[in-house]
């Protein structure tokens, strides 16, 4: 019988499946595992078999059949296996012959080509989750783990994830959560950082104290209209966790208080707790010009006085080694304004020996150089000659004398590539403007005092400008030289009954006056004259043209000044009523040649009008109409012009807050201009609103006043002098 070898074309029955001839599908050329030493493969031999026709495979036809050996028991099929004769008997090969172990593939068997195919299946592999990559079916190794997903997109403004199901994905940013995408990736989130929460979107409700935009409209806490202050007075002050920086606002909040430093404008309180001993800086940013910021005790929240109180661009305190206990924060702007607080605590540090005047102040007695930081000072202490109101650090040198001396100091200032000018005052009292020997402004400032008596004085230094870092102070003291007649204090000319002569070319500069002729192309010369009672006086100094005159109560002593005023010559000013005493009569000239005289002219004394001096002003706090007079009145202190005017003057006090309306008329028609002043508790203080113009004139307060006492000064030229109506209202 021919025998062959049959390759049968591939059937594929069905999905792990035996094929049968004449059925399936064709599976490719691999994966054959063909068993030659099966009985049912047919092997040619070399002679060729008789040609009986195809090998037919009919499955399990011999199974149960007799036998004596295998071959009895082929039924020529490949898929079912070898068939053999056990026992005489024919039986199926039980094994799968196409099983090659591996979970992996799908094994079929190829009747027509009597092969196996093993194909691999790599769903079959899956794990269900597609961010650790998909598994792998190795046809030796079975299952294997591919590389996981890579879901970075190099995209900030997504953010990455991977889903089990779907794999890579890449959301818009929202960090925070709140529904919103980033407004930096073209999203409507003004705020992304998820330290925030989810508080901040578009449509949120501001909150106007944590220093965020909360509804993304571009305005953050009190910048926000929504937002008003709730902290307008000491029982409502705001508490403060500690140093930071809080937002703030005086919108809608009262002038409740009057500090130290700034009498005027709205306010708000602050609290803080010192649990110890520390520096303690409050800085105010914003808050517009003329912004104030104090510390007070909290206990003294509402009267004070303050601890510190800065008036500046941008205000600052710092008080050093400030003892533990409950204390305010009082902000005051001259207008409503939005600003930021910041407050800071620092390890407590020694008072710096050049920042205020006590037995421990720096000595310069003995001469020198000496210089310093305006960073290690705070503003102290108000100048005589400085009418400005704005807080300027201060330096102080104590200079004890135990013997007349001959003293100079030479004070400048310097910022950075300018120098600017530097105030210099020498008194006995820094707290005290009244104890003012001397007070003066100039880049260089130099003071020369001759013969200064025994004692203990103090030097003030100031810097004309805020930005200031430095200063030097160099001082001289020697043993006074001989002064000629009229040069100094000591050789003042006495004028009580005779006119008194000075060769300008005799005189060098002393103290000048406080109205001027302090420059070191001064000269000044003194006298004196005695009254042995009450008088009227008429002082005429004549010098080389222009020339200040001063009469004061202390020689070289500009606070005890009664008057200064400036002149061609002869400068004439006249007094009515000056007590029995001793008065100085100083003048300064720019000329080096030439005499300066001096006269007196007394008659008796004539009547003061009541309101012609500060201490007799009117008192209008319940509204006023008048009509009264500027005629005899004289020139007692400078208004806003700075100009010698006749003057009158009136008071108020305020027990809550007021706008106040002033309506000066002078009577008879003239529209000659007339002046207004308003000013504080102090006549001679710091303006609050002035006005000028042709009568009648009008002075109405910018906002309330607030609670305190206040003058009113009606100012006119000695040249139209005249009766007017004054009416004063308070809303």
């Amino acid at each position: 019988m021919e025998r062959r070898f049959l390759i049968l074309g591939s059937l594929l029955c069905g999905a792990l499946s035996a094929c049968t001839v004449g059925g399936g599908r064709d599976l490719p050329d691999v994966g054959f595992n063909v068993d030659t030493n099966s009985p049912d493969v047919f092997v040619p031999d070399t002679t060729p078999p008789p040609d009986t026709g195809p090998v037919v495979c009919d499955p399990g036809s011999t199974i149960g059949n007799a036998c004596e050996a295998n071959v009895d028991c082929q039924d020529n099929c490949f898929c079912n296996g070898a068939e053999v004769c056990a026992a005489g008997v024919c039986t199926a090969d039980v094994t799968d012959r196409c099983d090659d172990g591996i979970e992996c593939t799908m094994d079929a068997c190829d009747e027509e080509r009597g092969a196996c195919v093993n194909m691999p299946m790599p769903e079959m592999c899956s794990d269900g989750d597609a961010c650790n990559g998909e598994e792998i079916c190795d046809r030796v190794l079975g299952c294997r783990a591919a590389a996981p997903l890579y879901c970075n997109d190099e995209d900030s403004c997504t953010v990455d994830s991977c889903d089990e199901v779907v794999g890579c994905q890449h959301e818009p940013r929202d960090l925070d959560g709140d529904g919103f995408a980033a407004g930096t990736c073209g999203g409507e989130d003004c705020d992304d950082d998820p330290r925030f929460g989810t508080d901040i979107f578009p449509g949120a409700v501001e909150d106007c104290t944590n220093r965020r935009d909360d509804d993304c409209d571009g305005l953050r806490d009190f910048l926000d209209e929504s937002c008003l202050p709730e902290n307008d007075d000491c029982d409502s002050a705001q508490e403060l966790d500690g140093p930071g920086t809080y937002s703030g606002s005086t919108r809608s909040s009262e002038a409740d208080y009057a500090l130290g430093c700034q009498p005027t404008g709205p306010d708000v309180v602050f609290r803080f707790t010192l649990e110890e001993m520390q520096d303690v800086r409050a800085t105010v940013g914003g808050g517009g010009t003329n912004a104030a910021v104090a510390i007070r005790p909290a206990a003294m929240c509402e009267t004070g006085p303050d601890v510190r109180c800065n008036r500046a661009s941008p205000p600052v305190v710092l008080q050093r080694s400030l003892p533990p206990g409950e204390y305010v924060i009082i902000v005051k702007t001259a207008t409503a304004s939005v600003f930021d607080l910041t407050l800071m605590f620092e390890p407590p540090t020694p008072i710096p020996p050049v920042d205020v005047c006590n037995a421990g102040t720096e000595d310069i007695s003995a001469g020198g150089m000496f210089t310093g930081m305006f960073l290690e000072v705070e503003d102290d202490y108000a100048l005589s000659c400085r009418t400005s109101t704005a807080s300027v650090k201060d330096a102080v040198y104590r200079l004890e004398l135990d013997a007349p001396k001959d003293v100079t100091l030479v004070g400048r200032s310097m910022g950075g590539s300018f120098t600017p000018s530097t105030y210099l005052s020498l008194v006995t009292d820094c707290s005290d403007t009244s104890s003012t020997i001397t007070c003066r402004s100039a880049s260089t400032n130099e003071i020369r005092q001759r013969g200064l008596p025994a004692g203990v004085y103090y030097v003030i230094l100031e810097s004309s400008s805020t930005t200031a870092s430095t200063w030097s102070l160099d001082v001289t003291v020697t043993d006074p030289l001989p002064r000629n007649p009229g040069d100094s204090c000591d050789t003042a000319i006495d004028i009580t009954s005779s006119m008194g002569t000075v060769p300008l070319t005799m005189a060098e500069l002393d103290s000048g006056t406080g109205c001027g002729g302090t420059s070191s192309s001064f000269r000044d010369v003194n006298f004196s004259f005695t009254l042995d009672r009450t008088r009227d006086v008429t002082v005429t100094t004549t010098a080389p043209g222009f020339h200040y005159t001063s009469l004061s109560t202390a020689c070289g002593r500009t606070g005890s000044e009664i008057r200064c005023r400036s002149a061609s010559t002869p400068n004439v000013q006249s007094y009515r009523s000056l007590p029995a005493g001793t008065y100085y009569v100083t003048s300064a000239s720019t000329s080096s040649s030439g005499n300066i005289t001096a006269m007196i002219e007394t008659r008796p004394p004539t009547p003061v009008p009541p309101n012609d001096r500060c201490e007799g002003a009117i008192n209008i706090t319940g509204g006023y109409v008048s009509t009264d007079t500027l005629i005899d009145f004289e020139d007692d202190v400078m208004g806003c012009t700075g100009r010698a005017l006749n003057d009158a003057f009136y008071t108020f006090t305020l027990r809550s807050p007021k706008q106040m309306t002033a309506i000066a008329s002078r009577v008879g028609g003239s529209t000659s201009t007339m002046y207004l002043t308003l000013r504080g508790a102090e006549c001679t203080g710091a303006n609050v609103q002035c006005r000028s113009g042709a009568s009648p004139t009008t002075l109405v307060t910018t906002g309330d006043l607030e609670p305190g006492t206040y003058h009113l000064i009606v100012e006119s030229t000695s040249t139209t002098a005249s009766d007017y109506d004054l009416r004063v209202l308070f809303d």
